[in-house]
C-alpha cells in the first residue's frame, strides 16, 4: 500500500520553494541590471566620461547610499536569524529609507548643478535613469519591510520571510555596487 500525501493546508508554502522563486526572480532582475550596466559602459566608451559641459558626477554620497544599502543587508540578515527580528527589520528600514534619501539628494544636487534633461542627453539619461530604476526597487523592498514589520507586530512568525528579505537586500546592494561603479566612477 502506498502512502497518502496529504496537500499542504491553504496558505501554507515550503521554505525551499519560496527559496527559488526568489532566487529565480532575482536573476531575472539580475540580469536587467547586467544589461544596463553594459549599456553604460557602450556609452562610456564612445564618448569621454562625463561628457563636456556637464557638471562631473559625486563619489562620495552615492557610495554612502550604497554603503547604507550594505547596512540594511546585513541587518536583514540578522533579523531572520535571531530572537529580535522585528528590531533589526526596523533598522533595515531605517537605512533603506536613508539610503534614498542620500540618492535624492545626489539627484537633486546635480539637477541644481544644471543635469537637467533632455539638454544632458544620455549622460544626464543614464543618471537619472539607473537611479530611478534602483530607486524602485529599494522602495519595493521598503514596502515589504514594512508590511513584514507590521504582520510581526501583529504576532505574525515573520522570520522565514525576512530571510527572503535579507537575499533582496543583498541583491539591492550588489546592483548598486555594480551601477555605482558603471556611472560615477571614471
Amino acid at each position: 500500500m502506498t502512502p497518502v500525501e496529504t496537500p499542504a493546508p491553504a496558505g501554507r508554502t515550503d521554505a525551499g520553494t519560496d527559496w527559488f522563486g526568489a532566487v529565480v526572480a532575482l536573476s531575472a532582475w539580475g540580469m536587467l541590471f547586467a544589461a544596463l550596466a553594459f549599456s553604460v559602459g557602450y556609452l562610456r566608451m564612445r564618448d569621454p566620461w562625463p561628457l563636456a559641459g556637464m557638471p562631473p558626477l559625486p563619489r562620495i554620497l552615492p557610495a554612502v547610499s550604497v554603503g547604507l544599502l550594505g547596512v540594511a543587508a546585513a541587518l536583514l540578515h540578522l533579523s531572520g536569524r535571531g530572537a529580535k527580528a522585528l528590531p533589526w527589520a526596523g533598522g533595515a528600514l531605517g537605512a533603506l529609507v536613508a539610503s534614498l534619501a542620500v540618492q535624492g539628494l545626489v539627484m537633486s544636487t546635480l539637477w541644481s548643478a544644471g543635469l537637467k534633461l533632455p539638454q544632458g542627453g544620455a549622460y544626464a539619461s543614464v543618471v537619472y535613469g539607473l537611479g530611478a530604476v534602483h530607486g524602485a526597487h529599494v522602495v519595493a523592498g521598503g514596502v515589504g519591510l514594512v508590511r513584514e514589520l507590521v504582520r510581526g507586530l501583529r504576532g505574525v512568525e515573520v522570520r522565514g520571510a525576512l530571510r527572503l528579505w535579507a537575499l533582496y537586500g543583498a541583491f539591492l546592494t550588489v546592483t548598486g555596487l555594480i551601477l555605482f561603479a558603471a556611472v560615477y566612477l571614471p
